[in-house]
C-alpha cells in the first residue's frame, strides 16, 4: 500500500468511526422520541452556552499558545494566537493531526519559530490536555465506581509518570546515549527552554479548559431537564471528556454520544441523552466550524506562500 493511500485511509478513519458509531446508536432508540426532546427551551439555554463556551475556551488556548513563548513578537499578541488557533478548526474538524499541524504552520509563520519547535508547542499543549482528562477521569472513575480499581489506578498512575519521567529526560543534561540524538531534535528544543512556571501556568489554563468542558455539558443537561446528583454530574463529564479527546473520531462525535448513554442510562431515557449529546456534539463543531471559515484564509494564504517557496 502506498503512503498517499495509508495517509488517505489514517484520516477517513475518525470519519468512518463517528459514522459507525451514530448508527449504531440511532438504530436502537425511538428516533422520533429524539426529536420530540428537541424544543424551544433548549435552544434559549443551549445557544448562549455553546457561545459563551467557545469564545471563552478560544482566549484560554490563546493564552495557552502565547504565554509559552519566551520572547513574541511583538506583532504576535493574543488576538493574533486566537486567529490562528481559530484557522485551525476547520482541518482539525477533518482529522486531528491536520489541526495540529496546520496550527504549527501558522504558529511558525507568525513567531519564527522553526516547524519543529512550533510542532512541540502544539504537541505540549495537545498531550497536556491528554494528562489533565485522563487525570480528572480516573479520578471520576473512582467516585463513580467504573471499571476495576487496580487496572484504573494503575493506568492513571502509568501515564501520569510516564508524561513526566519524558519531561524530566528532555530537560535533563546528562547523557542518554543512543537517546541524545532523539532529545537534541528541535521538536523538543521549545521544551527544554520553557520555564516550569510557565509549564505550571499551562497546566493551570488546561484544567481551566477542563472547567468549562464540564460547564458546557452541564447547561446542556439542564436544557433537557435532565438532574443527575453533582458528583455524578462532574464525574460522568470528565469521563466522557477523555472519551472526546481520544483522536479516533470527528471530534468526539459517536463516541462521546456512547460514552453519555453509557454513563447515564439511570438517569435518563436513551432518546433524551441521545438527543442531549448530539446537540452538545453538533453545537460545538458548528460553532467552530463558523469560526474556522472567518479565519480560513491565514491557512490557504500560508499554504500558497509555502508552495511559492518550493517552486523557487
Amino acid at each position: 500500500m502506498s503512503a498517499r493511500r495509508r495517509t488517505a485511509l489514517s484520516q477517513l478513519l475518525p470519519l468512518a468511526v463517528s459514522a459507525g458509531v451514530l448508527v449504531w446508536l440511532l438504530r436502537g432508540v425511538d428516533l422520533p422520541a429524539v426529536a420530540a426532546a428537541l424544543d424551544a427551551h433548549v435552544a434559549k439555554v443551549m445557544v448562549p452556552a455553546l457561545v459563551a463556551f467557545c469564545a471563552v475556551t478560544l482566549w484560554i488556548e490563546a493564552l495557552s499558545i502565547h504565554r509559552l513563548l519566551a520572547n513574541p513578537p511583538p506583532s504576535f499578541g493574543l488576538w493574533s494566537a486566537a486567529r490562528i488557533k481559530c484557522a485551525s478548526y476547520l482541518p482539525g474538524l477533518i482529522h486531528y493531526t491536520l489541526g495540529l499541524g496546520g496550527l504549527a504552520v501558522l504558529l511558525r509563520r507568525r513567531t519564527g519559530l522553526s516547524l519543529g519547535e512550533a510542532l512541540g508547542l502544539v504537541l505540549l499543549i495537545s498531550s497536556t490536555d491528554l494528562l489533565v482528562a485522563l487525570a480528572a477521569a480516573g479520578a471520576s472513575a473512582a467516585v463513580l465506581g467504573v471499571g476495576h480499581r487496580g487496572v484504573r489506578t494503575g493506568l492513571v498512575t502509568l501515564g501520569i509518570a510516564a508524561f513526566f519521567a519524558g519531561l524530566a529526560l528532555v530537560r535533563s543534561s546528562a547523557p542518554l546515549g543512543a537517546l541524545d540524538r532523539v532529545r537534541s531534535h528541535s521538536i523538543f528544543e521549545r521544551l527544554r527552554r520553557v520555564p516550569l512556571a510557565r509549564l505550571a501556568e499551562l497546566f493551570t489554563l488546561r484544567a481551566l479548559f477542563s472547567v468549562c468542558f464540564v460547564a458546557g455539558c452541564a447547561s446542556a443537561f439542564v436544557a433537557f431537564d435532565i438532574a443527575p446528583p453533582p458528583a455524578r454530574l462532574i464525574g460522568g463529564i470528565m469521563i466522557v471528556a477523555l472519551v472526546a479527546a481520544l483522536p479516533i473520531a470527528v471530534a468526539g462525535l459517536g463516541t462521546s454520544q456512547a460514552a453519555f448513554l453509557i454513563l447515564f442510562k439511570d438517569v435518563a431515557p436513551a432518546e433524551r441523552l441521545l438527543a442531549m449529546s448530539l446537540v452538545l456534539s453538533f453545537g460545538i463543531i458548528i460553532l467552530r466550524a463558523a469560526m474556522g471559515v472567518c479565519f480560513a484564509r491565514e491557512l490557504t494564504r500560508e499554504a500558497l506562500q509555502d508552495a511559492r517557496i518550493a517552486e523557487v
